[in-house]
Protein backbone atom coordinates (compact mmCIF):
# COMPACT_ATOMS: atom_id res chain seq x y z
CA UNK A 1 0.00 0.00 0.00
CA UNK A 2 1.26 3.43 -0.91
CA UNK A 3 1.53 6.20 1.64
CA UNK A 4 0.50 9.85 1.27
CA UNK A 5 4.19 10.75 1.34
CA UNK A 6 6.76 8.64 -0.46
CA UNK A 7 9.79 7.52 1.53
CA UNK A 8 11.91 10.00 -0.44
CA UNK A 9 9.50 12.90 0.28
CA UNK A 10 9.42 11.97 3.97
CA UNK A 11 13.21 11.68 4.20
CA UNK A 12 13.61 15.06 2.48
CA UNK A 13 11.24 16.83 4.87
CA UNK A 14 12.87 15.21 7.92
CA UNK A 15 16.40 15.57 6.52
CA UNK A 16 17.14 11.96 7.35
CA UNK A 17 18.05 8.80 5.46
CA UNK A 18 15.36 6.89 3.56
CA UNK A 19 15.94 3.85 5.78
CA UNK A 20 15.24 5.72 9.04
CA UNK A 21 13.13 3.19 11.00
CA UNK A 22 11.14 5.77 12.99
CA UNK A 23 10.19 7.58 9.79
CA UNK A 24 9.15 4.36 8.07
CA UNK A 25 7.09 3.26 11.09
CA UNK A 26 5.40 6.65 11.32
CA UNK A 27 4.29 6.99 7.67
CA UNK A 28 1.34 4.54 7.92
CA UNK A 29 0.31 6.12 11.23
CA UNK A 30 0.23 9.55 9.56
CA UNK A 31 -1.97 8.13 6.78
CA UNK A 32 -4.35 6.52 9.28
CA UNK A 33 -4.58 9.71 11.33
CA UNK A 34 -5.38 11.84 8.28
CA UNK A 35 -8.00 9.36 7.10
CA UNK A 36 -9.70 9.44 10.48
CA UNK A 37 -9.40 13.23 10.80
CA UNK A 38 -10.73 13.98 7.31
CA UNK A 39 -13.06 11.06 6.68
CA UNK A 40 -11.26 10.11 3.46
CA UNK A 41 -8.51 7.64 2.52
CA UNK A 42 -6.13 9.85 0.55
CA UNK A 43 -3.76 6.95 -0.22
CA UNK A 44 -6.26 5.47 -2.68
CA UNK A 45 -5.89 8.36 -5.13
CA UNK A 46 -3.66 8.02 -8.18
CA UNK A 47 -2.43 11.58 -7.50
CA UNK A 48 -2.33 12.54 -3.84
CA UNK A 49 -4.00 15.89 -3.14
CA UNK A 50 -1.49 18.64 -2.21
CA UNK A 51 -3.43 19.44 1.00
CA UNK A 52 -3.07 15.83 2.12
CA UNK A 53 0.66 15.94 1.43
CA UNK A 54 1.00 19.22 3.34
CA UNK A 55 -0.87 17.93 6.40
CA UNK A 56 1.12 14.67 6.25
CA UNK A 57 4.43 16.59 6.22
CA UNK A 58 3.41 18.66 9.27
CA UNK A 59 2.22 15.62 11.19
CA UNK A 60 5.28 13.56 10.25
CA UNK A 61 7.68 16.26 11.44
CA UNK A 62 5.77 16.71 14.68
CA UNK A 63 5.65 12.99 15.46
CA UNK A 64 9.21 12.29 14.31
CA UNK A 65 10.64 15.07 16.46
CA UNK A 66 8.38 14.25 19.45
CA UNK A 67 7.14 10.63 19.34
CA UNK A 68 5.40 11.25 22.69
CA UNK A 69 3.24 13.79 20.85
CA UNK A 70 1.30 10.90 19.32
CA UNK A 71 -0.52 10.43 22.62
CA UNK A 72 -4.27 10.91 22.55
CA UNK A 73 -5.35 14.36 23.64
CA UNK A 74 -2.04 15.99 22.72
CA UNK A 75 -2.69 19.51 21.36
CA UNK A 76 -2.01 20.04 17.67
CA UNK A 77 -0.39 23.23 16.45
CA UNK A 78 -2.53 25.91 14.79
CA UNK A 79 -1.02 25.24 11.34
CA UNK A 80 -1.83 21.54 11.51
CA UNK A 81 -5.35 22.22 12.82
CA UNK A 82 -5.94 24.62 9.91
CA UNK A 83 -4.59 22.08 7.40
CA UNK A 84 -6.88 19.37 8.83
CA UNK A 85 -9.90 21.68 8.59
CA UNK A 86 -9.09 22.38 4.93
CA UNK A 87 -8.56 18.67 4.29
CA UNK A 88 -11.96 17.82 5.83
CA UNK A 89 -13.60 20.42 3.59
CA UNK A 90 -11.78 19.02 0.55
CA UNK A 91 -12.84 15.47 1.43
CA UNK A 92 -16.49 16.56 1.24
CA UNK A 93 -16.06 17.29 -2.47
CA UNK A 94 -15.49 13.59 -3.24
CA UNK A 95 -18.66 11.55 -3.75
CA UNK A 96 -18.70 7.78 -4.24
CA UNK A 97 -21.67 6.28 -6.04
CA UNK A 98 -22.90 3.39 -8.16
CA UNK A 99 -23.85 3.90 -11.82
CA UNK A 100 -27.28 3.16 -13.28
CA UNK A 101 -28.41 0.77 -16.03
CA UNK A 102 -28.50 3.36 -18.81
CA UNK A 103 -28.87 7.10 -19.23
CA UNK A 104 -30.42 8.54 -16.09
CA UNK A 105 -29.83 10.30 -12.81
CA UNK A 106 -27.63 9.04 -9.98
CA UNK A 107 -28.54 10.38 -6.52
CA UNK A 108 -25.74 12.55 -5.08
CA UNK A 109 -27.25 14.40 -2.11
CA UNK A 110 -25.87 17.88 -1.67
CA UNK A 111 -24.74 18.61 -5.23
CA UNK A 112 -26.29 21.74 -6.69
CA UNK A 113 -27.12 23.01 -10.17
CA UNK A 114 -23.98 24.66 -11.56
CA UNK A 115 -21.48 22.55 -9.59
CA UNK A 116 -18.67 21.34 -11.82
CA UNK A 117 -17.87 17.64 -12.03
CA UNK A 118 -14.08 17.95 -11.89
CA UNK A 119 -13.45 14.26 -12.44
CA UNK A 120 -15.08 10.85 -12.28
CA UNK A 121 -12.83 7.89 -11.51
CA UNK A 122 -13.75 4.22 -11.67
CA UNK A 123 -13.38 2.43 -8.33
CA UNK A 124 -14.99 -1.03 -8.66
CA UNK A 125 -15.66 -2.64 -12.03
CA UNK A 126 -14.11 0.34 -13.84
CA UNK A 127 -10.83 2.16 -13.55
CA UNK A 128 -9.24 5.39 -14.66
CA UNK A 129 -11.18 8.41 -15.85
CA UNK A 130 -14.86 7.75 -16.49
CA UNK A 131 -15.77 11.41 -17.03
CA UNK A 132 -17.20 10.77 -20.51
CA UNK A 133 -20.02 8.69 -19.01
CA UNK A 134 -21.36 11.57 -16.89
CA UNK A 135 -22.31 15.23 -17.21
CA UNK A 136 -19.61 17.84 -16.58
CA UNK A 137 -21.88 20.36 -14.83
CA UNK A 138 -24.70 19.42 -12.44
CA UNK A 139 -28.09 20.18 -14.04
CA UNK A 140 -30.45 18.88 -11.32
CA UNK A 141 -30.00 19.44 -7.58
CA UNK A 142 -28.94 16.28 -5.70
CA UNK A 143 -28.33 14.25 -8.89
CA UNK A 144 -25.52 13.48 -11.34
CA UNK A 145 -26.67 12.69 -14.88
CA UNK A 146 -25.21 9.51 -16.37
CA UNK A 147 -25.10 10.22 -20.11
CA UNK A 148 -23.71 6.83 -21.08
CA UNK A 149 -26.18 4.30 -22.44
CA UNK A 150 -24.13 1.44 -20.99
CA UNK A 151 -25.25 -0.56 -17.98
CA UNK A 152 -23.05 0.85 -15.21
CA UNK A 153 -25.26 -0.40 -12.39
CA UNK A 154 -22.65 -2.84 -11.05
CA UNK A 155 -19.80 -0.32 -11.11
CA UNK A 156 -18.66 2.16 -8.47
CA UNK A 157 -17.23 5.61 -9.12
CA UNK A 158 -15.89 8.60 -7.25
CA UNK A 159 -16.74 12.07 -8.53
CA UNK A 160 -14.92 15.24 -7.51
CA UNK A 161 -17.51 18.03 -7.27
CA UNK A 162 -16.49 21.70 -7.28
CA UNK A 163 -19.00 24.39 -6.37
CA UNK A 164 -19.03 27.54 -8.58
CA UNK A 165 -17.57 29.74 -5.83
CA UNK A 166 -14.47 27.51 -5.65
CA UNK A 167 -13.65 27.69 -9.37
Amino acid sequence: MANILTVIEAANVLRCETDDPLMQDTLPQVDAYLETASGRDWTGDSTIHPLAKSAARMLLVRWHEDPGGMAAGEALGFGLQAALAQLRAEALRYRTFMGVSGPGYVPLPGVKIGDTVGSVTGRVGASGSQAAAFETVITVDDYLHQVSGADLSEKWYTAYIVPPEAV
